[in-house]
């Protein structure tokens, strides 16, 4: 983890004599680190969720004719007439521009097996609300893709620190910190966990938004470029429409993967059915069961 925040603190430091990348480079560095990724790391899966980053992500493998599918996971209990979110834009975004592409809704039974599986690998230090709700996503994509012999995936990962992609950014002092700040903490909050499923499944996460150079890239666009007009990222929404993604999706509001996808709704559920008043409770009766 120290290692981690000095590698993002020495980046910090090359950022600071560097002048700001224009919007034309910091699209081609974008467009070369995906495809760069993509070509070598075949067969590929990407983790896709129909927001701006995923959809990107594929968009531009499929203009650039590298072969990937698409993987989409949600919940979806018998008492709710409407699938997850980010199944409805993802069908929409894969049948619009031909990806290829696999999906799951999974049904209360299935879903509590899943996160029983990731607290399994996570163990209890690991194990809290969102790196299952997170987690039991990616857990379930790296198994669709493994079905089809595929053991790369690419996400989106880094995209929301490196172009202000959370409230928390629209609500700080000095936003471009607030990103560094991001950068520093994602070992612990998001890498210790994807590092866990990857070693727990044999599959290799491919993250393209936290190339070194793009990192450095990104870093350099000021603030009021990333966060405009009510949207964050906004320059990389507007690099993705101005290569052909229609606005609709380049634009679409950001929804976690967690509530994207329901699991966090499906964890809100299985407490109370459980008899637990918190999913924080719920979590840790799962910890003792797996450990039994």
């Amino acid at each position: 983890m120290q290692e981690w925040k000095e590698y993002i603190q020495q980046l910090q430091e090359e950022v600071a004599s560097k002048s700001e990348c224009s919007k034309e480079q910091l699209a081609q560095i974008l467009q070369d680190t995906i495809l760069s990724q993509g070509k070598q790391h075949q067969p590929l899966g990407v983790l896709f969720s129909g927001g701006v980053d995923s959809t990107s992500i594929c968009y531009l493998l499929q203009q650039h004719n590298i072969p990937f599918i698409a993987i989409t996971i949600g919940f979806q209990d018998n008492t709710e007439q409407k699938l997850p979110d980010d199944i409805l834009i993802a069908r929409r975004v894969a049948k619009e521009y031909n990806f290829t592409y696999k999906e799951k809704v999974f049904n209360f039974e299935e879903i509590e097996h899943l996160f029983k599986q990731t607290v399994a690998i996570l163990g209890p230090e690991l194990t809290n609300a969102v790196n299952i709700g997170v987690g039991s996503v990616e857990l379930a994509a790296i198994t669709l893709a493994k079905e089809e012999g595929i053991h790369y995936l690419m996400g989106g990962l880094g995209s929301e620190e490196i172009f202000a992609g959370y409230q928390r950014h629209k609500q700080a002092e000095d936003i471009t910190q607030e990103c560094w700040n991001g950068l520093e903490n994602m070992y612990e909050r998001d890498l210790l966990r994807d590092q866990a499923l990857a070693k727990a499944t044999d599959c290799t996460w491919l993250t393209p938004f936290l190339d070194k150079e793009l990192i450095i890239q990104a870093m350099t666009i000021p603030s009021e470029k990333k966060i405009s007009q009510g949207f964050t990222k906004y320059i990389l929404r507007e690099i993705i429409h101005e290569k052909g993604l229609k606005e609709e999706y380049a634009f679409r509001p950001k929804k976690a993967a967690q509530y994207g996808s329901r699991t966090d709704r499906a964890l809100d559920k299985l407490a109370k059915k459980n008899g637990f008043q918190y999913k924080r409770d719920y979590l840790q009766a799962l910890v003792k069961k797996v450990q039994e």
